[in-house]
């Protein structure tokens, strides 16, 4: 693999970028984390303590990936399809964060005017407003590096429980629900320097709870994926093929590959409402693709067992899935770089509820 993902993200997430994150959008995800934890300090149980790479298998019994996503694909079609009138995920989340000084935020506000306008003055919709977000990342990007060249001077990590309700229908009440956020260090060393610099807040205010009625597609790069239409989605390994690339060649980015936005499409498909079929595709989609190793089995934040699929990039970038062996269930992704976690995400539960507010009945 080439190079790097560039992964989208609205202004909303600015916080993760101004950390330097790689902010993977699972569903307009901000923020992820996955397949190993940031180092915490020794001693800390705020963070899972699991290490880069999870715990792999001996090569004696090393699992094959191919193998192992077409028989995930028989899995997946042995699912029954359920419905409700709303799509409930619960994920635990940890990503970095950083206490950056005013005229950074000062900048970060011009931008976003600078962004707003040109939304309202364009009328950007779907791709074109894609192409927006990326080209104001970017100058996000210069102007983080305008202020700290060689990166913050020191490492911290905020780490949170999030619960989201997607309804169903046009104009429901989409709920966002925070909790159990904490703020941890890679190292004693992090720590230090960061009460050097005065203990600066590492963790803004923000309401537990949100509730709204905006339209949201469920993938960044795939905008015209809703929660109207992604279980109309193909349930053939051709066809869904055909739709995603003629999906990523409306792509802005000159430099895309199409395996890095398959990877990031695979997150946001197997977290979201698809049907059995459609989910059996993805997983012989990934199956052709060259470059995913698997590690064997690993241990995911929470302590849960599955396969580990990994892609690298040549420029020191890992992406890593860990999928459940038995229900071919997505458990937790990662983004890491030179074996150090950007983002991670553990998925504890997801599924079909009848009411706001109530998580699926087992």
């Amino acid at each position: 693999m080439a190079r790097r993902p560039v992964f989208l993200l609205a202004t909303g997430a600015v916080a993760a970028v101004a950390a330097g994150a790689v902010v993977v959008s699972a569903g307009m995800l901000s923020g992820a984390p996955a397949g190993k934890t940031p180092p915490v300090a020794a001693g800390s149980s705020s963070a899972p303590q699991t290490t880069a790479g999870g715990t792999g298998e001996s090569p004696a019994t090393r699992i094959d990936a191919r193998s192992f996503l077409l028989a995930a694909a028989d899995t997946a079609l042995r699912e029954t399809t359920t419905s409700g009138d709303y799509w409930y995920v619960r994920r635990r989340t940890t990503h970095p964060t950083f206490a950056w000084p005013e005229k950074f935020w000062t900048g970060v506000r011009k931008l976003q005017k600078q962004e707003q306008a040109e939304i309202d003055r364009t009328g950007a919709e779907d791709d074109e407003l894609v192409a927006i977000n990326e080209k104001y990342n970017e100058k996000l990007k210069r102007l983080r590096e305008s202020i700290y060249p060689d990166g913050p001077p020191y490492k911290a990590y905020i780490v949170e429980s999030e619960e989201r309700w997607r309804p169903k229908r046009t104009g429901g009440t989409h709920r966002v629900k925070r909790e159990d956020r904490k703020v941890v260090f890679p190292s004693p060393q992090d720590e230090a320097r960061w009460k050097e610099l005065g203990s600066p807040k590492l963790v803004e205010d923000e309401p537990k709870s949100v509730d709204d009625n905006l339209p949201r597609p469920l993938s960044i790069p795939n905008m015209n994926i809703t929660m109207r239409n992604v279980g109309a989605l193909p349930t053939s390994k051709k066809a869904l093929a055909d739709r995603l690339r003629a999906q990523f060649a409306k792509l802005p980015d000159p430099d895309k590959e199409f395996d890095l936005y398959l990877w990031q499409t695979t997150v946001d498909l197997m977290t979201a409402p698809t049907t059995p079929g459609t989910r059996a595709a993805v997983f012989r989609i990934l199956a052709d693709q060259p470059g995913i190793v698997s590690d064997g089995e690993v241990e995911d934040a929470t302590g849960r067992r599955g396969v580990s699929l990994v892609v690298k990039s040549d420029d020191g970038y890992a992406f890593q899935l860990i999928v459940n062996r038995d229900t071919a269930e997505l458990l937790e992704y990662s983004v890491a770089e030179k074996g150090e976690d950007t983002a991670r995400v553990t998925f504890e539960e997801f599924g079909w509820t009848g009411k706001l507010g109530r998580r699926p009945s087992r």
